[in-house]
């Protein structure tokens, strides 16, 4: 075991001087579970005791309180929390790795392999400057199947005991529909609020209609 202990926290280490428009990381949790990235930029997974790291050098574990931004970085929290009578903003990174714990870590043909309790991440390294692609749909309008979170759909569907499967709109909203019924819930922006209410039950779209990339 890489790591016993269930990750509590998430933390986006990006350049804090580079150009807003360029692309230097992805996560990509609609082909694949994958996380490409540049050096310079890290997902940091914060347990009780550990800071663990993904990068594009690998994984590296380290103690937490030794844990610190590096020249030129920022950390990024996961939650962002706005102010007391406004909803917190829940990353998507925050709701994918939250509760699982790092089993293991390997490497083949310069691709680090991250085994979590419920998923594999690749861990794809680029080299600085490169221009990484973010998600391509010949379709615009078409919503991509969202991978990685399903642990977090706690029932079937309340009205026919279909299966939750979630989903990402053209705009970076997030749904989560039933695979046989295709009733579904609103679109919202925040993951965490679209599986929340599927927990609920609350399903008011039909997107039987809908083509998926």
């Amino acid at each position: 075991m890489f790591c016993d202990e269930p990750i509590l926290k998430v933390y986006l280490g990006v350049v804090e001087d580079d150009d807003v428009y360029s692309h230097n990381a992805f996560v990509d949790c609609y082909h694949d579970i994958a996380y490409h990235c540049t050096e310079g930029y890290r997902i940091v997974l914060e347990t009780e005791n550990f800071a663990i790291s993904l990068s594009s050098k690998g994984v590296t574990k380290q103690k937490k309180e030794e844990l610190q931004e590096k020249e030129g970085e920022w950390l990024q929290n996961g939650i962002e929390v706005f102010g007391e009578d406004e909803p917190s903003w829940v990353l998507f990174e925050t709701t994918l790795f939250v509760g699982e714990r790092l089993r293991s870590v390997a490497s083949a043909d310069g691709i680090y392999l991250a085994q979590f309790d419920d998923f594999v991440l690749k861990i794809i390294p680029h080299e600085r400057g490169d221009d990484i692609q973010g998600l391509y749909n010949q379709d615009d309008f078409s919503p991509n199947r969202v991978y990685g979170c399903e642990r977090h759909i706690k029932r079937s569907c309340p009205l026919c005991g279909g299966t939750g499967e979630i989903y990402m709109d053209f705009v970076g909203d997030y749904s989560v529909s039933c695979r046989t019924c295709k009733k579904s819930t609103y679109a919202v922006m925040c993951l965490a609020d679209a599986i929340e209410n599927w927990n609920e039950g609350l399903l008011n779209c039909d997107v039987s209609g809908a083509t998926v990339e």
